[in-house]
């Protein structure tokens, strides 16, 4: 009998031998109420994250070596209102890192905790000095309004409206966040904008073999994590890629994701309500959210980053699942020359990262080399044809949507998952 975990501890720093809940079981379910990714967290001195994520969970029988099957039944939108844009720093409130090593300028007290008094920048006020004390903020910013349908970005009036009931306390946030929501700023630089909601997850997936901030757990951050010498050298075969920011990422889509501590560690944060390929302004619409997914173990197969099978509707038609019409009809053009195609493709995405595109492109080709035992050059040309590069993160994280032969699939564990998906 499957068990209905729900989770509502949440946690900046993952990975490496650290506590999890559960454990749970293969074929059980996590249920959690989740608080918003990156400006809440980022204008938060005490959390050293971009995200606050959910408490791991242990998965019984996962040993490294071995892959976790995510399923994610259910995204359900819990934000009434939220904030984001692009960001800028403020000088001798940070050593090196913002986010992660935030320092009250005035009392010199490391990643201090805070109050709120009133809105804007200077309402988050450290707790010991009562001094203005955010390392970060937002340098044109945005303040929007839900409903379970559709955005629309908000002018001055409205922001600050919104930004006095997040400091009267009606900020929606789940009770283990310990985040200032980034409404509290009340910034409306881009006013009358509508956006359709259509939630995903921006950080899901297994903790890395080394303890690190949750939203550095990615590839094309592990330069800026690594200049704080806080959590010592943290090497790619380190981290796992959970912090993707893939907009395919949403409910009804598998992720598969490699083990690098025996028991997983399956957690989960930064969910948006809406995200284009890139992420151009680093920062999306993070938002409470309602996420139930369903663990599968895999064992024995060993990935470097995750893989996505992601529902249809997230995928470019020229590579959705071939019709039995259109299998005819390339089995018609080969008769004459008595070849014919024995095998079914169906495309899945792969995850890599780095340090800028070129080279995110260049992990994720050699991820699928590794596990499809393509060469590298055949893989090339196969997401070419029949596949393509998205952009997760413009910084350097990408995915690449390829289409595979149901042996192939099979040899790598996951052709379940694809019956699941589009059978």
């Amino acid at each position: 009998m499957s068990k209905f975990i729900e989770v509502n501890e949440f946690i900046d720093i993952v990975g490496g031998e650290m506590d999890m809940l559960g454990p749970i079981e293969d074929g059980d379910t996590i249920y959690s109420i989740v608080p918003p990714g990156c400006w809440g967290p980022m204008i938060t001195p005490s959390i050293r994250s971009g995200h606050e994520v959910t408490r791991p969970i242990r998965v019984k029988g996962a040993k490294v070596g071995d892959a976790v099957a995510l399923h994610i039944k259910k995204i359900n939108l819990k934000s009434k209102y939220a904030a984001s844009g692009t960001g800028k720093r403020f000088d001798g409130r940070y050593d090196v890192d913002p986010t992660v090593n935030a320092i009250c300028p005035y009392c010199n007290e490391k990643n201090p905790e805070t109050i709120i008094e009133g809105i804007g920048e200077e309402a988050i006020r450290c707790s010991k000095c009562k001094n203005p004390v955010i390392p970060q903020t937002l340098s044109n910013g945005y303040t929007i309004l839900f409903n379970e349908d559709i955005g629309v970005t908000v002018d001055k009036t409205i922001g600050n409206e919104i930004a006095l009931e997040v400091a009267r306390g009606n900020d929606g946030l789940p009770s283990g966040s310990k985040q200032h929501p980034a409404t509290i700023l009340a910034k409306t630089d881009v006013v009358d904008v509508i956006t359709r909601v259509k939630p995903m997850i921006g950080n899901i997936g297994c903790v890395p073999s080394k303890p690190l901030p949750s939203s550095r757990n990615c590839g094309d951050m592990l330069a800026s994590l690594n200049s704080t010498n806080i959590f010592g050298q943290i090497l790619h075969e380190d981290i796992t890629d959970a912090h993707m920011d893939v907009n395919s990422v949403c409910e009804g889509s598998i992720v598969v994701c490699p083990v690098k501590v025996d028991g997983g560690g399956v957690f989960l944060g930064d969910i948006h309500s809406i995200q284009g390929d890139g992420e151009l302004a680093m920062h999306a619409i993070d938002v409470t959210a309602e996420v139930e997914i369903e663990v599968k173990l895999i064992k024995e197969l060993e990935l470097n980053g995750p893989i996505i099978i992601p529902p249809l509707e997230e995928i470019n038609y020229r590579f959705l699942p071939f019709t039995e019409r259109e299998y005819e009809k390339a089995n018609k053009i080969l008769k004459p020359y008595r070849q014919k195609i024995e095998e079914k493709l169906y495309p899945v995405q792969f995850v890599g990262s780095g340090s800028n595109l070129n080279l995110a492109i260049d992990n994720c080709v050699n991820r699928i080399s590794e596990v499809t035992g393509y060469d590298m050059e055949e893989v090339k040309n196969r997401a070419t044809i029949s596949g393509e590069v998205g952009i997760g993160r413009t910084s350097g994280l990408v995915y690449i949507t390829i289409m595979l032969p149901e042996e192939k699939l099979k040899k790598i564990k996951i052709y379940s998952f694809i019956e699941k998906i589009y059978k």
